[in-house]
C-alpha cells in the first residue's frame, strides 16, 4: 500500500567548506602500535605516544610499497576483503585512486585513510586524495517535519547547493527526489553530526565526505528546495 506523501520546505545555509588531506582522529595510538607490529616493528609498545605516528610511517616505509599497503589493508579491511582482493588493491592503489574507484563505496573511507597514510610514508608515491569538511545550517519547515536528520535527508537538503553536473545528482538523481530510502547516503557521508539548534526544525550540521562526491558543493551561501517524504512521522 502506498503511503500518503508530504512536502517540506528546506533552507540550507553553508557556512564553511574546506578540504582535508587527512581526517582528524582517524588513527589512534592503538592503531599505530598495531600497524607497527604488523609491519615487523616489535618494539612499538615502548615508543612514546608522541613518537608513534612518525615511527609507524618509518616502519611502513621500510617495506615494499605493496607490502606496506597489504599491512594497512589487512588491518583495516581484513574482515571485508579476502587475501586476493587485498593483494590486487595493494598494487593498484599505487597508481589509481582506488578510494574513489572501488565498486563498493562502503569501503571508500577505509581505502582513503590507508592511501593517505601510505602517501605520507612514501613521500607522495601513492595518489593524493582529498576529503571535504563542510558545516551548514539546515532548516526544515512543514507538517510533521523530521525531528532528526538522516544522511539521506542531509544530501537531499544539499542538492540545491550542488552543480547540475554533480556526480551525486547523476548517479542518485532518483534517490534525491523520490520519497524512498537513500541507502547509499551513509556511505557517501563518511562522518555526520546534526545537532538541533533550538529553533524549530533547524539543525547545525557538520559533515565529511570525499572530494570525489562533494568537490562541486558550493563554498558558502543560502539554498532553498523541497523534500518529499512519506507521511509517517516525517521519516524516510
Amino acid at each position: 500500500m502506498n503511503l500518503p506523501l508530504m512536502t517540506i520546505a528546506c533552507k540550507t545555509t553553508i557556512t564553511t567548506k574546506e578540504t582535508l588531506s587527512e581526517i582528524p582522529g582517524t588513527w589512534q595510538l592503538t592503531d599505530y602500535r598495531s600497524i607497527m607490529s604488523a609491519a615487523g616493528f616489535t618494539d612499538g609498545d615502548t615508543i612514546s605516544e608522541a613518537e608513534t605516528r612518525e615511527m609507524t610511517l618509518m616502519a611502513l616505509a621500510d617495506l615494499d610499497p605493496a607490502e606496506a599497503a597489504t599491512v594497512l589493508l589487512s588491518y583495516r579491511l581484513g574482515d571485508d576483503l579476502n587475501d586476493g582482493q587485498i593483494d590486487q588493491i595493494s598494487h593498484d592503489m599505487q597508481n589509481d585512486k582506488i578510494f574513489e574507484e572501488y565498486p563498493e563505496i562502503g569501503l571508500h573511507r577505509h581505502l582513503f585513510d590507508a592511501n593517505q597514510l601510505l602517501r605520507l610514508a612514501y613521500n607522495g608515491k601513492f595518489p593524493n586524495g582529498q576529503a571535504v569538511l563542510a558545516e551548514a545550517t539546515i532548516q526544515l519547515t512543514g507538517p510533521e517535519a523530521p525531528e532528526q536528520l538522516t544522511a539521506g535527508l542531509v544530501l537531499r537538503a544539499l542538492a540545491p547547493a550542488l552543480s547540475d553536473r554533480s556526480l551525486i545528482k547523476r548517479l542518485y538523481g532518483t534517490e534525491l527526489t523520490d520519497p524512498t530510502p537513500f541507502e547509499a547516503a551513509d556511505n557517501i557521508l563518511w562522518e555526520l553530526t546534526a545537532t538541533p539548534t533550538g529553533a524549530p526544525g533547524t539543525f547545525a550540521v557538520r559533515l565529511i565526505s570525499s572530494e570525489y562526491w562533494l568537490h562541486d558543493l558550493a563554498d558558502s551561501g543560502e539554498f532553498e528546495g523541497e523534500i518529499t517524504l512519506p507521511e509517517v512521522n516525517g521519516q524516510e
